[in-house]
């Protein structure tokens, strides 16, 4: 609980820099006043249109994918498993693109409303999970083997996302800044969808946080102990390409939260599922706070996404943990 409470208090304390700091520096109090619309015009622009909804934005998909990665690792024992490794992240990138770019008109007009973008971009991880459950998970798993057919999936992916932008010319530029990942075009809205679809699946994971628990122990010993192990599995799943679908199709390719987090989360003393997770879920979103906030103030008047610099701190961090697991 002391830990917690510490990741809660940086949290805040890291939401609360990204507010302050920005193409212009506004006081601490002066934010504060302007979340409550009692500072003067500019302030209140800047934090309530500006500033606010990407901040929050990067809070809950941040901390989906944190979470997302989180169950991934803990149903697979895996600490190389991520959603952007084996790919599900990019799976999501396929169902975007393809309604972005397949389902347009040659004039660039959306043959179905771009609420339906999520659904597509669930889509695209679902099948990916399903192929990976089917072919790696279902009977004699093996931690090098999803990882092998996981990375063969992300190549395939990507490979199709690129022959997407490429043979074609529409909202070819539009879907090159997409897959990085940013939060730049954050609204209100957005947060509201990934929040409540957020809420709603960490409820369920916490509800079954004791048979995850159990079900961490292995296959013999969970079915021993009555607990359904596949049914776990699938629940896990399908809850971790939903938290992937929902967050990707708003914020785009943003890499290795979900590697990261859960990794920090253990070294801290993690080890229940149940706290795992939400120490994952904080960690993640102070990891995207952190990246938009570094992308959007060092190299100002450029904005560079958010997706670079959590790319670029995790493949180092993948590849420590490639050598760590050959020792």
């Amino acid at each position: 609980m002391k830990k917690l409470i510490i990741l809660i208090i940086l949290f805040m304390l890291t939401t609360l820099i990204t507010l302050v700091f920005g193409d212009s520096i506004i006081p601490p109090q002066d934010v504060l006043s302007g979340l409550f619309k009692i500072g003067d015009p500019y302030t209140n622009l800047v934090i309530n249109t500006l500033r606010l909804p990407r901040v929050l934005l990067a809070i809950v998909a941040g901390a989906a994918l944190g979470i997302a990665g989180c169950v991934l690792q803990f149903i697979t024992k895996n600490p190389l498993a991520s959603p952007d490794v084996i790919g599900i992240s990019q799976g999501a990138n396929v169902g975007s693109l393809f309604f972005l770019i397949v389902l347009t008109t040659s004039t660039e007009a959306l043959l179905l409303p771009i609420t339906y973008q999520p659904i597509f971009s669930m889509i695209g991880a679902l099948v990916v999970t399903l192929l990976l459950y089917v072919l790696a998970l279902r009977k004699n798993y093996k931690r090098d083997r999803l990882i092998l057919i996981g990375i063969s999936f992300n190549i395939l992916c990507h490979a199709i996302v690129m022959f997407l932008i490429l043979t074609s010319n529409k909202r070819s530029a539009q879907a090159q800044i997409w897959i990085t990942g940013s939060v730049h075009q954050a609204e209100y809205n957005q947060v509201l969808i990934i929040g409540a679809i957020l809420i709603v699946v960490m409820f369920m994971l916490i509800y079954y946080a004791r048979s995850f628990d159990i079900h961490y122990l292995g296959r013999n010993l969970s079915y021993a102990l009555g607990n359904q192990y596949q049914y776990i599995s699938i629940i896990a799943l399908l809850s971790m390409s939903i938290l992937i679908g929902i967050s990707m199709s708003y914020v785009g390719g943003i890499q290795f939260v979900g590697l990261i987090a859960p990794h920090i989360a253990m070294k801290i003393g993690a080890q229940q599922f149940r706290n795992r997770m939400l120490y994952s879920a904080l960690i993640g979103a102070m990891i995207l706070l952190l990246s938009d906030l570094i992308g959007r103030t060092i190299f100002l008047p450029k904005e560079i996404p958010a997706g670079i610099f959590t790319a670029l701190i995790g493949s180092p961090f993948f590849m420590y943990l490639l050598i760590k697991s050959r020792k």
